[in-house]
């Protein structure tokens, strides 16, 4: 999928996996100095795919895909492929179709507030 991440220092178009199995989006600490990402101060322990655990820092940036943008949480650990979760699709107010694969539009972009 193709994302584009802004930080303070710059912002870039990366390709990410769509991973519903992620609460963050995942990048690397490179890439997380590079675009000059807001460190929050918290921390996250998570549950790798291999069942190790990982606690990480936490940073604050603006995701786009397919033209819809709104704040996420970056998670920072050292992964081959960036990681597009669910918390950023939820505030993008997509979903995953199960059958196809592809996004689609769940909700209005921002999310509700009822």
């Amino acid at each position: 999928m193709n994302v584009t991440v802004r930080g303070r220092k710059i912002s870039r178009d990366m390709r990410m996996l769509v991973d519903t199995g992620s609460t963050y989006v995942v990048l690397d600490p490179n890439t997380v100095e590079e675009l000059g990402l807001v460190e929050t101060p918290y921390t996250a322990d998570l549950t790798l795919a291999d069942s190790k655990k990982a606690r990480v820092r936490l940073f604050l940036a603006e995701v786009e895909v397919k033209g819809r943008k709104g704040p996420t949480f970056i998670a920072e650990l050292k992964v081959p492929t960036p990681l597009l979760g669910v918390y950023a699709l939820q505030t993008l107010g997509f979903k995953v179709n199960l059958k196809t694969g592809e996004l689609e539009e769940a909700s209005p972009e921002g999310g509700y507030l009822l």
